[in-house]
């Protein structure tokens, strides 16, 4: 028995250890070889470097485009304006320098002959004309002359419009709104003289003109100069200056009326589009100078830099897709290595070893790998050292095998003979025995023989059944049979412990294909332990019932003591114990319901134990469906047998 029961522990000791030390194995390095779920570390790297390196550049380019039309509208304010204000101080200098030079250029020529020097310092000045006019309204003399020799006087209409507006005193100069004279456009400067005369000078544009026209940006930015009324003075458009256009409803030119400096937006009729313009107005005689440009040109400009600023995103989303999946791949690869050296030692080959990482991986990556490859050597090790223990092992058991087969034929024997004879004493065979006492020491005797007998046979079953060398002999069985030969053998050991067996089995239970020596020693261990775990007035009761459902099911129930269901475990082990004490008890050797478990396997049955302390055992086994005889199945076998014949 202890030869027995050592060389049974230490094969499955070691078989447990080999199994143990994978696990161990599997669980440190990833739970098994196969390839898990999830992404793979260099695109995790490199997601979080672009994310990383790509948000600035983003959150960038999108404020510079959120930001690029009202930048261009303060580049408005701060450059249109400053040349609206250039302007302005341009004209006031011009028109300082007409009164000037018109004051000096007019009291110096009054009283003498025109000379060809003030005739080409008015020329130089943009003066048409320059005369005198008396009371009378009466052009008495030229300070200019024209081209073909003719002098060019204002109309009488404009000499007497000037004359009723009133002459400033004193001999300041005045400068008139933009009149129409003749079908042109004209300032006219006028100063008092002596005697109710007075100098009226024709003052063309060409000037404001020709300063206009070289402000010129964009496809259709410009500047535009009104008078003091709002009369367009120069323009792009020169139907407006030619006819003196009255631009005075525009809000802007309103604004400049009334000498307000700033950026305003408007609605241009002659280019039909929204406008934006810096604006301000010239000192002393309250022109107003603007530079306008279309708001659609701003928006151009900004839809370019938004289209600049997402090719400089794309750049530098390529750039950094390019510098995130390089630095993913140089810090994944030394983990990619260890990753799949680790998969090929969970899978058994345990000589797998990672290479040396090249000099420039990170000190903690090189140092794992160092780790992991003495962690593999040692499991290597390990591994070898099991190998050698589970070999010493199964020679072990297949000493033990070799044991017990021998000594079969050495125990069996003499047990025979010993209940053979005992059995022919207790029955008198030859004749009666003198003392009554011998009869009872015969019978125990006899006792003894059988119950060492069935201990032999249930550790000789279990040793065969370990070394695979018991199988089946399935045919077809009668469980009603069984059932009757089971209660029958359990009947003299239930009365003798005053406990109650009953069974519950039909007399037309269908045969089942199974092996009738396994299935009576699985019902009559079964028996034997309730009967053996229900104390006196104790029930224990067997029910067997069989379709081709729910297949074969045999239950043993018993209202005794119970086992603690923690402790399921060890009763399922082979020699396993409840109460493992030399006193214990109840006597056995631990082997019933393995065998029976064992046995029950073989014919792909389950075994389900319900039970709790005190609250008694039900014990179930289930034959599956197609363990059970089907007559009309066999009947159309038998015609088939019968045909071919």
């Amino acid at each position: 028995m202890s030869i027995t029961q050592g060389a049974n522990e230490m094969e499955p000791a070691a078989m447990h250890a080999d199994t143990s030390v994978r696990s161990n194995i599997k669980n440190w390095l990833g739970r098994g070889a196969g390839k898990a779920n999830g992404f793979r570390l260099q695109f995790i790297l490199f997601i979080g470097f672009m994310l990383i390196s790509a948000f600035p550049v983003i959150l960038l380019s999108a404020w510079d485009q959120h930001t690029a039309l009202r930048n261009e509208h303060e580049s408005v304010a701060e450059k249109h304006l400053i040349i609206a204000k250039n302007l302005s101080g341009v004209f006031d200098r011009y028109v300082t320098d007409v009164k000037e030079g018109f004051r000096f250029a007019v009291l110096n020529a009054a009283n003498g002959t025109p000379s060809l020097a003030s005739h080409r310092f008015f020329k130089s000045l943009s003066f048409h004309d320059v005369s005198i006019v008396n009371e009378a309204n009466t052009v008495v003399r030229s300070l200019m002359e024209t081209d073909d020799g003719q002098p060019s006087h204002p109309s009488e209409s404009v000499i007497a419009r000037l004359r009723k507006a009133g002459l400033p005193a004193g001999g300041a100069v005045f400068f008139s709104d933009i009149i129409q004279d003749r079908g042109n456009p004209y300032f006219f400067v006028t100063m008092a003289l002596e005697g109710s005369r007075f100098a009226i000078g024709t003052l063309t544009t060409a000037y404001i003109r020709k300063i206009q026209r070289r402000i010129a940006f964009g496809e259709r930015g410009h500047s535009m100069v009104v008078d003091a009324k709002g009369v367009v003075v120069a323009h792009p458009n020169s139907t407006w200056e030619d006819t003196s256009k009255n631009a005075s409803k525009l809000s802007v030119v309103g604004a400049m009326m009334r000498g307000e400096t700033g950026v305003s937006e408007f609605f241009s009729p002659p280019l039909k589009a929204d406008m934006i313009a810096g604006h301000t107005a010239v000192p002393g005689v309250g022109w107003g100078v603007m530079v306008p440009q279309p708001i659609a040109e701003l928006e151009h400009r900004a839809d370019h830099v938004k289209r600049t600023g997402i090719l400089i995103t794309l750049i530098g989303m390529i750039l950094a897709a390019i510098c995130s999946w390089l630095l993913a791949r140089f810090l994944a690869k030394p983990i990619i290595a260890i990753d799949e050296a680790a998969i090929a030692v969970a899978s058994g080959e345990l000589e797998t070893q990672v290479a040396t990482l090249p000099r420039g991986s990170p000190r903690e990556l090189r140092s794992l790998s160092i780790a992991f490859n003495g962690m593999v050597n040692q499991l290597h090790e390990r591994e070898e050292r099991l190998k050698i223990a589970m070999n010493q092992a199964v020679a072990a058991n297949k000493a033990k095998t070799d044991f017990l087969a021998n000594m079969s034929h050495e125990l069996r024997t003499p047990l025979n003979a010993i209940i053979g004879f005992s059995e022919m004493i207790k029955v008198e065979t030859f004749g009666p025995i003198g003392a009554p006492q011998y009869v009872e020491y015969v019978a125990d005797i006899h006792n003894s023989g059988n119950h060492l007998l069935n201990v032999i046979n249930d550790v000789l079953d279990m040793s065969k059944i370990e070394a695979g060398q018991l199988e089946p002999d399935v045919g077809k069985i009668d469980m009603t049979e069984v059932a009757r030969t089971c209660i029958s053998f359990s009947k003299e050991r239930a009365a003798k412990g005053d406990v109650v067996l009953n069974s519950n089995i039909k007399d037309d239970l269908p045969q089942i294909f199974a092996d009738d020596r396994m299935m009576k020693q699985i019902i009559l261990n079964l028996l034997s332990n309730a009967i053996k775990f229900t104390p006196e007035q104790g029930v224990v009761e067997l029910s067997i019932s069989a379709d081709k459902q729910r297949g074969c099911v045999v239950q043993v129930r018993d209202n005794g003591i119970g086992i603690d269901p923690d402790k399921l475990h060890a009763v399922m082990q082979p020699f396993g114990q409840i109460d493992a004490k030399l006193d214990r008890k109840y006597e056995g050797t631990g082997l019933g319901l393995p065998l029976v478990k064992s046995m029950i396997d073989m014919h792909e049955g389950t075994l389900d134990i319900d039970t709790a302390i005190g609250r008694g055992t039900t014990v179930t086994f289930t034959l599956p469906p197609e363990c059970v005889v089907d007559d009309y199945r066999d009947i159309l076998n038998a015609n088939a047998n019968q045909s071919t014949d």
